[in-house]
């Protein structure tokens, strides 16, 4: 009986052994998917160098912490004031992934909640478009500056994200409004502009034509004055006595009446 108990003692104890090896070993071993790495914390102690994606050993004792290194992308609704004071509501969004190298010192800094994206995403990209959209007009907000200011927000964004350990992608400005009464002021601002800009060509368009007009008289001048100076007595007058040679030669001339002078004598042919 008492052999019985010590072989159920001992049977007891592999089990217990080889139950707590199977639980260290799978404590030992863990897989990191693809897009992530994961942070090693040892009872607090959190090491500098990140497993990458696959399986790695570890120390039973410690805990791994998987980190997405994706894009994510974050939108935001604020309502800011223009320079002018009027409020406008923006809606921007980021684009952003976090430096696989600096995933332990993220971790220790925000940690891994819901909360840590809002301390380190958010908050950061709610001051900066406040303060880059209060430098501006309403009409940079309205028109083609709008990708100007996305890109100043992009700017300064940037270098605090990479304090944090985030990589900043792009920055989006998907949507702007602004009051009726003023997106209405802006419409009448940019028409009475189009039209300036229209009246400036059209009278610029004329002007050139002018010139040309101009030119082309003084063109049509001068020709006609070298030719007046060329139009000596002497030249018209072979001009004319040539030009009624042609004619009585030619063969369907039958009668020619001429206008004369004291120094011309008319042309009479006759043909048979």
């Amino acid at each position: 009986m008492r052999e019985e108990s010590v072989k159920g003692s001992k049977i007891g104890g592999a089990i217990a052994a080889g139950l707590l090896s199977l639980i260290v070993g799978l404590r030992s071993c863990t897989r990191v998917p693809a897009g992530y790495v994961a942070v090693i914390d040892k009872l607090g102690h959190v090491y500098e160098k990140e497993l990458e994606p696959g399986i790695h050993m570890k120390n039973p004792l410690s805990s791994a912490i998987d980190m997405s290194v994706r894009t994510q992308e974050r939108k935001e609704t604020m309502t800011v004031p223009t320079n002018q004071g009027m409020m406008a509501t923006i809606d921007v969004a980021v684009q952003y992934h976090l430096i696989p190298t600096e995933a332990d010192k993220f971790y220790k800094r925000f940690g891994v909640e819901e909360e840590s994206q809002e301390i380190a995403i958010v908050s950061p990209l709610r001051n900066v478009a406040r303060d880059v959209v209060a430098s501006h007009s309403p009409e940079d907000l309205y028109n083609f500056n709008r990708g100007k200011i996305s890109s100043e927000i992009e700017e300064q964004l940037r270098g605090i994200y990479k304090g944090n350990g985030i990589e900043l992608e792009r920055v989006l400005l998907r949507g702007v409004s602004l009051p009726k009464e003023v997106t209405a002021a802006i419409d009448r601002k940019i028409k009475a502009k189009q039209e300036a800009e229209q009246m400036e060509f059209t009278l610029m368009r004329e002007e050139k034509e002018s010139e040309r007009k101009r030119i082309e008289a003084k063109g049509i001048a001068d020709a006609q004055k070298i030719i007046a100076e060329s139009l000596t007595p002497e030249y018209l007058q072979w001009r004319y006595i040539t030009t009624l040679e042609a004619l009585t030669n030619s063969d369907n001339t039958t009668f020619v009446i001429t206008p004369y002078d004291q120094k011309m004598v008319p042309m009479l042919p006759l043909k048979k």
